[in-house]
């Protein structure tokens, strides 16, 4: 035997066994890759059963199921996107559709639909529509906010049977942002410079004109003390939120 062959046998002899020291697939248990939840668009908890959104997405869905979902509050004049509407109807949540213009820099306004329909749903969207005055159709128009739809709003958030609830526009930044400061505001009692800079956070420094609405709308607000959320925290002495009782407007 050579020398070259010997040291070859040898070089055989030092290296592992390749079949005892593999490990294979079958030999390691399966571990399955944690599912990612991603939230919508400036997804952000407002209060106790209440949060606030963008638009959701199909890849967002698995992360709104975790909510379990009762109420969405849509403010946009678009119409809600087919995929939503059928995430919605599985999963038997009820929306209130209030078609809110523009004011400025959410989304692109459709400037067709001026008649402020309302949608609301029994899981089988129904609509409703009001006739609107040639001031408010102007109003409307021009992107004004809508006083009447953010009071209907506001009573949305004042009855705790529709919790869960999701507030959302377009990108979650203007009009979703005057409603949430509008609760601030009138049901939580806070001072208007910490409103102002919750509103900015989320929408910029854009929105001179939401910022004007919102420090002067004063509403009468109805509702039930039975269903009257935990966060509730009215101004003492005002007299904006008027207590019904049988879900009676006095």
């Amino acid at each position: 035997m050579t020398s070259t062959e010997r040291s070859i046998i040898s070089q055989i002899s030092t290296e592992p066994d390749e079949e005892e020291n593999t490990i294979t697939s079958a030999s390691v248990p399966s571990v399955a890759a944690p599912r990612v939840l991603i939230p919508p668009l400036s997804f952000a908890l407002v209060s106790t059963g209440v949060y606030r959104s963008g638009c959701p997405m199909p890849l967002n869905f698995p992360f709104l199921t975790k909510l379990h979902l009762k109420t969405i509050i849509y403010l946009a004049d678009q119409d809600l996107p087919s995929d939503l509407h059928t995430f919605i109807a599985q999963n038997s949540i009820q929306v209130f559709h209030f078609r809110v213009q523009q004011v400025r820099g959410d989304d692109l306004a459709n400037t067709a639909n001026t008649n402020g329909i309302v949608l609301t749903n029994g899981y089988g969207f129904q609509q409703t529509a009001r006739r609107r005055s040639s001031v408010e159709k102007e109003k409307k128009e021009k992107g004004e906010n809508d006083p009447e739809i953010t009071r209907q709003a506001l009573e949305l958030l004042l009855d705790n049977r529709n919790f869960p609830i999701l507030i959302h526009s377009n990108k979650g930044k203007h009009r979703s942002g005057v409603l949430v400061a509008c609760m601030r505001k009138l049901l939580q009692n806070w001072a208007f410079e910490s409103v102002r800079t919750e509103y900015h956070y989320f929408a910029g420094e854009k929105g001179k004109a939401d910022i004007e609405f919102i420090e002067k709308f004063e509403p009468k607000l109805h509702y039930d003390e039975r269903w009257s959320p935990c966060w509730l925290r009215p101004s003492p002495g005002d007299d904006i939120l008027i207590k019904i009782s049988k879900d009676v407007r006095l």
